[in-house]
């Protein structure tokens, strides 16, 4: 977001803006950070984030090669984004209390993990896109890897997610190219969902293909220093 003020105008825009800053500063906050990462709005130019630093609705947050960033929400759930990635809160609303919590995540490459701290019901939402599928958490702790070769993989580690198709929508005009639009008009492809239960994982094509779920080795981990790292923030959170 840009904003432009001078002179008498400051003050008076900056009393005006308070309570939606204070508001917005609720939502999130980076928890934990090792490394560098920054964050932006509306292409804006990036800034730098710091442990404490706010975060809301439509930043874009990317890591550097070698950072681990945790973002914590108002109601505990932690959003943690691996080394060279790229995520964006494209819907973040903590307000009205528990039952009205939302938030939808886009990946565009990279790793998630996501610790959430109670069950998902109602008209509660908290799901991580990526370019061909969504993963809709049911109360959970599980791991999104968007891949260089535009694979998905979904891990799941406590509870369930339900992985389905991140399907565009389309219309057409009168001697108009397709283009993607809000609502529901042609769905392009036959869509799917696959529910991905405790200890087990999927892996998604490039081209959309849903794999099957299985079940993962205890140790399928004991090598790989990311998903430790999450499992001791995620024990040392208990």
């Amino acid at each position: 977001m840009k904003l432009i003020l001078c002179g008498a105008a400051f003050l008076a825009a900056a009393l005006v803006a308070a309570p939606r800053l204070a508001a917005e500063a609720k939502t999130a906050s980076v928890s934990a950070l090792e490394g560098k990462a920054t964050r932006s709005r509306n292409n804006g130019r990036p800034s730098p984030l710091a442990i404490g630093a706010a975060v809301s609705q439509g930043d874009t947050i990317e890591t550097a090669d070698d950072t681990r960033l945790e973002i914590r929400f108002s109601d505990g759930s932690a959003l943690r984004v691996g080394p060279h990635a790229k995520m964006q809160l494209t819907e973040a609303h903590f307000g009205g209390g528990p039952a009205k919590r939302k938030l939808t995540a886009r990946l565009f490459f990279g790793n998630i993990w996501a610790k959430v701290t109670s069950v998902i019901q109602g008209e509660q939402k908290f799901a991580i896109e990526t370019e061909n599928a969504v993963a809709g958490v049911r109360g959970t702790t599980f791991r999104v890897d968007a891949r260089a070769d535009k694979s998905v993989l979904v891990r799941v580690y406590a509870g369930a997610v339900a992985v389905a198709k991140n399907v565009p929508i389309y219309q057409t005009g009168k001697n108009e190219p397709r283009h993607e639009v809000q609502g529901p008009e042609e769905v392009s492809r036959e869509t799917w969902e696959k529910l991905v239960g405790r200890q087990m994982q999927i892996v998604i094509a490039a081209d959309g293909t849903p794999g099957e779920p299985e079940q993962f080795a205890e140790d399928a981990d004991k090598d790989d220093a990311w998903a430790k790292w999450n499992q001791e923030r995620d024990a040392a959170a208990k």
